[in-house]
């Protein structure tokens, strides 16, 4: 309502401007360059020969404006400040995570797992929670492995509950919606540094909920499942190989040969180049059932499993064991 009210108010007060200033061209030098210059003022003159359609639509212009305004510094202070200081260069860049909320905007500037529960949360001064997507997983414990998350509709099994809140401004109620399934979710996460991690999002939900929700996102805190793997059958025991610390002899693998013909590079050294710039090296353990890349990569005594969605996977090298 209030961008409605404010991008009216400018294109009316820019079309009555246009339509003085030409009406004015008989009115001689005078009038005309005031018509032109401080146009605002003209509603407020008599007897200068300024026809009264055009200064009539200037005020009308003036006070949608107005209201905007208004509505927008009290329902959304900070947007308004954004707006009116200049910062403009604070909007999330193409790779941040930004979309619709049931058809607002919707710029999540809170990413964190919250036990099952995957957060997004954009709030306002003072910490207040304007609107809010959480993907539950608490029906869906079985998705919560591996390092990927893909649904489809049609899609077979258990599917996380979404449930959707946002805030209009104080004269209307909060909204609050909860869709089971249905949509399509991608979530891609990889290790990064000691505690965090890199997490890419793709939500789109049906048309009739306007929702939808892409980029990437550093956490804060790794969620305690990424990694591991649950209700999978075990492909064949492979035992890391020790790796020097810089590698030779690494070949480029085509990564449809790999999904095509497995056998041939299981147990083979291997690293992974992910789309998101992480680079992970280890032993090419197995290709699941699913298509999905498993690579092992020793961490002290024991051994951890990472899965790599082919789609997740900018390229994949391998050299022959010694």
């Amino acid at each position: 309502m209030e961008a409605l009210l404010i991008l009216g108010g400018v294109v009316a007060l820019a079309v009555s401007w246009a339509w003085l200033v030409f009406a004015s061209l008989g009115l001689g030098p005078g009038p005309l360059m005031l018509a032109t210059l401080v146009p605002v003022v003209t509603p407020l003159v008599r007897g200068r020969g300024y026809p009264v359609l055009p200064r009539v639509l200037m005020v009308l212009a003036l006070v949608s404006f107005t209201a905007g305004v208004a509505l927008l510094y009290r329902d959304e202070p900070e947007r308004f400040e954004r707006l009116f200081s200049g910062n403009w260069s604070a909007s999330p860049t193409d790779m941040a995570l930004s979309g619709t909320l049931m058809g607002q905007p919707f710029l999540p500037d809170q990413v964190y797992w919250r036990g099952d529960q995957l957060v997004f949360a954009e709030t306002a001064t003072g910490n207040r929670t304007l609107r809010s997507l959480v993907v539950r997983f608490d029906q869906a414990p079985s998705l919560l492995q591996g390092t990927a998350i893909d649904l489809l509709p049609g899609d077979d099994g258990p599917w996380p509950e979404l449930v959707i809140q946002w805030y209009t401004g104080a004269l209307s109620a909060p909204g609050l919606q909860r869709i089971s399934s249905g949509y399509s979710l991608s979530i891609s996460l990889a290790p990064a540094g000691a505690k965090q991690a890199d997490m890419t999002v793709h939500l789109h939900l049906p048309a009739a909920y306007a929702t939808r929700l892409g980029g990437h996102s550093l956490l804060d805190e790794r969620p305690e499942w990424l990694g591991k793997t649950s209700g999978q059958p075990e492909p064949v025991k492979v035992e890391p190989a020790p790796m020097p610390m810089q590698p030779v002899g690494w070949q480029e693998l085509s990564l449809q040969t790999l999904l095509e013909n497995p056998a041939g590079f299981v147990g083979r050294p291997a690293r992974v180049l992910t789309t998101g710039g992480r680079e992970f090296e280890g032993v090419l353990k197995a290709v699941t059932d699913d298509r999905r890349i498993v690579l092992a990569l020793p961490q002290g005594a024991n051994q951890v499993d990472f899965q790599f969605h082919p789609e997740d996977v900018a390229r994949i090298e391998s050299r022959p064991t010694r």
